[in-house]
């Protein structure tokens, strides 16, 4: 992000003077912190946690079936529980399996679904039909009373959906790493005098969001200096996350649990999952593989790096869909149905999640005789979050109209 677009679109966010965030800034040691990861694009959940003890899995799949744990293949599925795998790429996410520490939920979605990317990706960020101009997370800030400003922040290119709809919007950023607003050091007296001199003056009042502006813009390089402090916090190397986008964007994220900073909710993205050719099986170069080890990778450098915080996180994936259960012409799968969604972390009730059990993959048991069926409907799982994790019990503001049923993630 280059000086001019920080100042055009990220200045709203930088009302996190407001929040008074310094690394020696209080809060409690129960305090909780959501991480929402989307894994856009669609990801293939039948190959994420691999149904290997059902046998129409290799009927559909003949080419990108990943072999059966209990067999001799090599690259096999990573068992999870006699009937489930990992794909052999996860071993990172695999051992915090073992410790307990990740939920798997293999069928998730939601009644009368759409297979458009945007659409899918509006009404899972939304969590309701009726208001998708205003995001799950939005409705959440506003029924706490939350500033949003000094609760949330996503570390991405743009708003996602589920912040929509705030008039004091979140922070928006690419990373730490990338707020300096001077090219080089010798920049920065020049930085510092035009930001004094363009709001000493105070509000002018011509419109309502003068005082709030002019706020936020005497504190502007303050707060930038003490983001960037923190970002220098960071660990990455010595934590082994991947030089990849998600790997930063956690090594970020845990830099800011560990500052103390009063964010409470934090999303982020993965892209790449719209697999229509050659996603790959097992083979550990192949596209799927190589997306789903750097998951794995950056997922266990983030819950390492956060030591004794990690009590204090919960990381929730989540998609748009899941793919067709069989593989097309181009050893890739099409857009589907349902898919696999995680919880993850030390509070977390570790295990398989199947709501009312395995749906199946024979023709009867198919939706609409090409996709996995789904068990869950992702609204339970933010419900569960929401109340078990956070301390949320109204979860009826943030989900109207939706009846969850539970599935037993804390």
């Amino acid at each position: 992000m280059n000086r001019r677009d920080f100042l055009g679109a990220g200045l709203g966010g930088l009302a996190w003077s407001s929040m008074g965030l310094t690394r020696s800034a209080k809060a409690s040691v129960d305090e909780r912190v959501l991480v929402v990861l989307f894994m856009r694009g669609g990801w293939d959940g039948l190959n994420v946690v691999v149904p290997y003890g059902d046998e129409e899995y290799y009927r559909k799949r003949p080419t990108i079936a990943i072999p059966d744990p209990l067999g001799a293949a090599t690259h096999p599925a990573l068992d999870l529980d006699g009937f489930f795998g990992f794909h052999p790429s996860m071993t990172g996410l695999h051992e915090l399996y073992g410790r307990g520490m990740v939920a798997v939920m293999p069928a998730v979605h939601y009644a009368q679904a759409s297979r458009s990317h945007f659409a899918g990706q509006d009404m899972i960020e939304s969590g309701v039909q009726s208001d998708l101009d205003r995001g799950w997370l939005a409705r959440y800030l506003l029924a706490t009373g939350r500033d949003p400003a000094a609760s949330a922040v996503s570390i991405s290119e743009q708003m996602p959906r589920s912040l929509y709809g705030l008039a004091s919007p979140p922070m928006v950023i690419p990373g730490l790493s990338s707020l300096g607003l001077a090219a080089g050091q010798s920049d920065l007296p020049l930085i510092e005098h035009v930001i004094t001199t363009s709001y000493g003056w105070g509000p002018r009042g011509r419109n309502p969001h003068d005082e709030s502006l002019y706020r936020i813009g005497s504190h502007l390089k303050t707060k930038l200096d003490t983001l960037q402090s923190i970002g220098a916090s960071q660990t990455s190397a010595s934590q082994g996350y991947p030089a990849s986008n998600l790997g930063r964007s956690l090594s970020n994220v845990a830099a800011l649990v560990r500052a103390r900073s009063g964010v409470e909710l934090v999303t982020l993205n993965a892209g790449g999952w719209d697999t229509h050719g050659a996603q790959g099986g097992a083979q550990p170069q192949s596209r799927m593989a190589s997306l789903l080890a750097d998951f794995s990778q950056s997922v266990t450098a983030f819950f390492n790096d956060l030591g004794g915080d990690a009590s204090r996180v919960v990381l929730l994936t989540a998609t748009e869909f899941g793919r067709t259960v069989a593989e097309n012409n181009s050893e890739g799968t099409d857009h589907g149905h349902a898919s696999t969604w995680m919880v993850i972390g030390p509070s977390v009730r570790g295990g398989m999640h199947l709501g009312g059990g395995w749906p199946g993959l024979d023709a009867a048991s198919l939706h609409e005789g090409r996709y996995l069926a789904h068990t869950i409907d992702f609204r339970s799982i933010y419900a569960e979050v929401l109340q078990g994790f956070i301390g949320f019990s109204n979860t009826s503001a943030i989900l109207p109209g939706f009846t969850r049923e539970a599935i037993g993630l804390f």
